[in-house]
């Protein structure tokens, strides 16, 4: 058995996914962060994934799944703070403020399948996604989703790219420029849609989301990114173009 404290490490950990991140939130020394996540490895009999891209753990997880579905339980009756992440878009509007009781995230988390396969394992307890056509659908029997908004998506460039300010663009008009793609998998259904017009183009390689390698990449004033009323509020370096992408987003 793993005390509330000790497993509250490791899954931070693999949460948060650096032993200095886990160590600022607990108030503790690195040392301490590592020394226990050794240790619960340890009394599971698992190891970490040393090739996998997020942290992982490797061995047979049934023990560890059923001491997080205890403890789970514990932060739903007040022992324990719940864990909540968002996106980097949303988490600073709705998240700006936590709610009393809560342990926030640092809404750096990629794609889908990493803050649902946390969710899945009990690692957090809730998360605010924004990407409503990848999200598991409402009559989906495993997750509750709850929309907050919804937006159309908009296609950015910067202020000074050719088709800033254009009216009425038509599908060859976009054929020069190249467009921002993340990696394959992250937004299946977002992906597809996109790659239909002949966008997607650009592949940006980041685990976690950097301005840097999404909208700042728009500053050599050619390329083509995608964003919706928050990220635009985040990042104002893009104007909209007049194109209809044919996506919704906004916040669940």
């Amino acid at each position: 058995m793993l005390s509330l404290d000790q497993l509250a490490i490791l899954d931070l950990y693999l949460w948060f996914e650096r032993e200095t991140d886990v160590a600022e939130v607990l108030q503790v020394h690195q040392s301490t962060v590592s020394r226990q996540v050794r240790a619960a490895l340890k009394t599971m009999g698992l190891r970490l994934d040393a090739g996998a891209v997020h942290r992982t753990v490797l061995g047979d997880t049934e023990l560890l799944e059923a001491e997080r579905g205890v403890h789970q339980l514990a932060r739903l009756r007040g022992r324990a703070p719940l864990r909540i992440d968002a996106t980097y878009s949303s988490g600073p509007w709705l998240l700006n403020s936590p709610p009393k009781g809560w342990l926030v995230g640092r809404f750096a988390l990629p794609g889908m399948a990493r803050p649902l396969q946390l969710l899945q394992d009990r690692v957090i307890d809730a998360w605010v996604g924004s990407y409503q056509p990848d999200l598991p659908g409402p009559d989906d029997p495993e997750w509750w989703v709850l929309d907050l908004l919804r937006e159309p998506v908009q296609l950015l460039a910067a202020p000074d790219h050719p088709l800033a300010g254009e009216q009425r663009l038509q599908p060859g008009d976009l054929d020069p420029f190249p467009s921002l793609a993340l990696p394959p998998g992250w937004f299946p259904q977002t992906e597809q849609t996109l790659k239909a017009q002949g966008l997607w183009s650009d592949p940006v390689r980041m685990q976690r989301y950097d301005p840097s390698s999404w909208e700042g990449r728009c500053a050599d004033g050619v390329t083509l990114t995608y964003g919706q009323s928050l990220t635009e509020a985040l990042q104002p370096t893009t104007v909209r173009l007049d194109w209809n992408l044919g996506l919704i987003t906004g916040e669940a």
